[in-house]
């Protein structure tokens, strides 16, 4: 490769880093009443040890569409029991690993917006 089509390919918007707006989702009583959330996660696809970023789940499909960042969806339980819901989010996050290894440690409260 040239020097000439590398700065054209290092200047390219294609490769511009993307700002990444972290989201806490804000739970609503219709969302407490269904008893679970969708909440979504992204990450730098090429570094497990980069920061993850919560995002809304309508934001997902603008960072799906981007090779440098890999994304995750999962349910997140509000309700019930506190051993059911803990297993329930336990089993989500172990889903979720899958696709990004170091979820847990993003997530070590599984009792977030537990409500009774």
């Amino acid at each position: 490769m040239n020097i000439d089509r590398y700065k054209q390919l290092l200047n390219s918007s294609d490769f511009d880093e993307i700002y990444i707006a972290s989201e806490i989702p804000s739970i609503t009583n219709r969302q407490y009443k269904r008893g679970y959330i969708q909440r979504s996660f992204i990450q730098k696809s090429n570094d497990t040890s980069s920061n993850i970023f919560e995002v809304a789940p309508d934001d997902v499909g603008s960072y799906s569409q981007n090779p440098f960042y890999i994304y995750v969806t999962l349910d997140w339980r509000l309700t019930g029991d506190p051993i059911d819901v803990k297993k329930s989010n336990t089993a989500s996050l172990r889903i979720a690993s899958k696709t990004i290894p170091k979820i847990s440690l993003y997530l070590p409260n599984l009792l977030q917006f537990y409500k009774k």
